[in-house]
């Protein structure tokens, strides 16, 4: 029987974020670098990338590698599998954190240039990276895929709260993917989840209360729609990832681990 150490010991693990250059995206790398796992840091913005990469090296004492990827370009994903078996022969566990949204003053507004532009990234670009280093953890008999998603892909939004309907619709997709991938390779080592945050006080969500109305929403959101009242801090929802990154947890596949202070309960 395993003890605790070895059932959460990431140490020589390898393990991808995508979007983990900056916000909740980097909390999470964080996370799993805190646990022993050296990192491969992927986002558009290969600038940032090498200085959260640089400053994570620096604080946990593992290895960080920066790369640059934009999920809507395939040949890039690729260029990222050949970078990942180059510097590290292998990949252990993949967190798909990046995802694009837009947020418009109503429903008629949705362009289907924001429709696809979502899909590309949150949908055909999370499902390429499980496809590709899936491959990978298949061969090697073992793996962790942790699919981020969101509350908003279980429930109805009302329009006066945030109309964002082909965000809402590609974090349901995400996780038809997830139970999907999970059956597929239940026999070959390889757990495939959702993690399904409810509001949380990240970077993006930061940036809106800066704007007076969405403050109102918010303020709603936080006294009708979340039983505890208020929207999380982000150890909540590490932890929750430690447990789906983590080797104890080898018996639990194709799941939606939602964290959301008791919104999805009513």
């Amino acid at each position: 029987m395993r003890n605790n150490k070895e059932l959460f010991d990431l140490s020589g693990q390898v393990a991808i974020v995508t979007g983990g250059a900056y916000g909740l995206g980097y909390q999470l790398a964080h996370t799993l670098g805190e646990a022993g796992a050296n990192l491969v840091i992927a986002a558009r913005k290969v600038d940032k990338c090498k200085e959260s990469a640089a400053k994570l090296e620096k604080e946990l004492g593992i290895k960080a590698l920066p790369a640059r990827l934009d999920l809507t370009v395939p040949e890039e994903i690729d260029a990222l599998v050949e970078l990942v078996q180059k510097e590290y022969g292998k990949v252990d566990i993949l967190v798909n954190n990046s995802g694009v949204v837009t947020y418009d003053r109503n429903i008629w507004e949705h362009s289907l240039k924001h429709w696809k532009m979502i899909f590309d990234t949150n949908c055909t670009g999370l499902w390429l990276m499980c496809q590709k280093f899936g491959s990978m953890m298949v061969r090697q008999n073992y793996g962790r895929i942790i699919n981020v998603s969101s509350l908003t892909g279980l429930v109805g939004v009302p329009s006066d709260t945030i109309s964002a309907p082909a965000y809402n619709a590609s974090k349901a997709a995400v996780m038809g993917l997830t139970r999907d991938l999970a059956v597929k390779w239940a026999k070959k080592g390889v757990t495939v989840n959702a993690l399904v945050p409810g509001w949380f006080n990240s970077d993006m969500v930061e940036y809106y209360q800066s704007n007076e109305a969405l403050q109102a929403v918010f303020k709603k959101t936080n006294k009708y729609y979340i039983p505890m009242g208020r929207f999380g801090s982000n150890d909540e929802l590490m932890t929750a990832l430690m447990f789906l990154a983590a080797p104890g947890s080898s018996y639990v596949t194709g799941i939606n681990l939602i964290v959301d202070g008791g919104y999805y309960a009513q």
